[in-house]
C-alpha cells in the first residue's frame, strides 16, 4: 500500500507530533494507552517523524492524558444510551476505535479539512462515525449534529493552541447547541506558556506553533460561560499510571510536585453543562 505524503505546518504538525508519542507509547513493554492503531497509522505515512525526537519524554504525558479522556468518555457514555460524542481536534488519533461506542452514540470527529481528509484514508469506515472537516472556532459545523442529544466533548491537546476568546466561541456554541453534556479537555498554566516563549521548543519553532489560552486553577474555566460547572481533576502524573516510565521522568515529576510555583502547571479537567 502506497504511503501518504504529509506536508502539515503550524499547529497541524501537533497531529503528527501527538501520533508520533502514542506510538512510542505503543512500543514500550509497559504502555499507559497501548494504542494498537499507532503503528500501522505511522507506516502508513510519508513522513520524517525522527525529527520529534527531541519530544520523546512528553509520551508518558500524553499516555496519561488520553487514557484518561478514553475513560471518563467511556464512563460518560455508559450512563447516557442516547449521548453522542465530539472530538475536538481529533487529528490522527484513533479514540473512537479504543472507547469502542455501543450502537445509539454517534461520534464525530471534528479537525481542519486537510487533516481529516488524511484521517480518513488511515481509518476504516465504522457505523455512526462522522468525520466532519472543519475549524473548530466555525460557526456552522455544528449545524450538522442532532441538538437534541447530550454531548461528551473531548479536547485532547487543543486549547492550548486557541486563544482565549476563541475557546470561548467554542464553549458557547456547543452548550447553546445541546441540552447537556461533560467537556474533558488538558490545558497549562501561564508558567508553561513563558517557558515555552522564552525558550521555544525547536520542534513547535519550526513549524510555527504557538500557545494560547492558559488558565491559573481547575475551576477557571467556569468564567467561560456561566452554565459551565467544574466537575473534578486527575493528575497528569498519576502514580499508577507512571510506575513504568523512565527513572528520569518520574525524577521530573518528583521536581515538579515539590515545587509550589510548578505544581499546578498542567491540568486534566471535567467540566458539565
Amino acid at each position: 500500500m502506497d504511503r501518504i505524503p504529509i506536508d502539515f505546518t503550524g499547529v497541524r504538525v501537533t497531529a503528527l507530533v501527538e501520533l508520533y508519542l502514542r506510538w512510542l507509547d505503543a512500543e514500550d513493554p509497559h504502555p499507559i494507552l497501548g494504542d494498537t492503531w499507532a503503528d500501522r497509522v505511522v507506516q502508513r505515512l510519508d513522513f520524517d517523524f525522527s525529527q520529534f525526537t527531541p519530544l520523546d519524554i512528553g509520551r508518558y504525558a500524553v499516555g496519561v492524558r488520553s487514557r484518561v479522556m478514553d475513560e471518563w468518555t467511556a464512563e460518560y457514555l455508559s450512563g447516557n444510551p442516547d449521548a453522542v460524542v465530539l472530538d475536538l481536534g481529533s487529528g490522527l488519533d484513533s479514540r473512537v476505535f479504543r472507547v469502542d461506542p455501543a450502537p445509539g452514540h454517534h461520534w464525530y470527529d471534528v479537525d481542519f479539512p486537510d487533516v481529516i481528509a488524511i484521517r480518513d484514508r488511515l481509518y476504516p469506515p465504522r457505523a455512526e462515525h462522522t468525520s466532519v472537516g472543519a475549524s473548530v472556532i466555525d460557526q456552522d459545523w455544528l449545524a450538522r449534529i442532532p441538538r437534541d442529544r447530550p454531548v461528551m466533548v473531548v479536547a485532547d491537546g487543543l486549547f492550548q493552541f486557541l486563544g482565549e476568546d476563541e475557546v470561548r466561541r467554542v464553549f458557547r456554541q456547543i452548550i447553546d447547541h445541546f441540552p447537556s453534556g461533560r467537556f474533558v479537555f488538558n490545558i497549562g498554566a501561564a508558567l508553561v506558556k513563558k517557558r515555552y516563549e522564552s525558550r521555544p521548543e525547536p520542534v513547535f519553532a519550526k513549524h510555527g506553533v504557538t500557545f494560547g489560552w492558559t488558565i491559573e486553577g481547575p475551576r477557571e474555566a467556569e468564567k467561560l460561560d456561566d452554565r459551565l460547572r467544574y466537575v473534578d481533576q486527575r493528575s497528569l502524573a498519576e502514580p499508577t499510571l507512571i510506575k513504568h516510565a523512565s527513572l528520569y521522568y518520574r525524577m521530573v515529576v518528583a521536581l515538579v510536585r515539590a515545587v509550589p510555583a510548578w505544581r499546578n502547571s498542567g491540568f486534566l479537567l471535567r467540566y458539565r453543562f
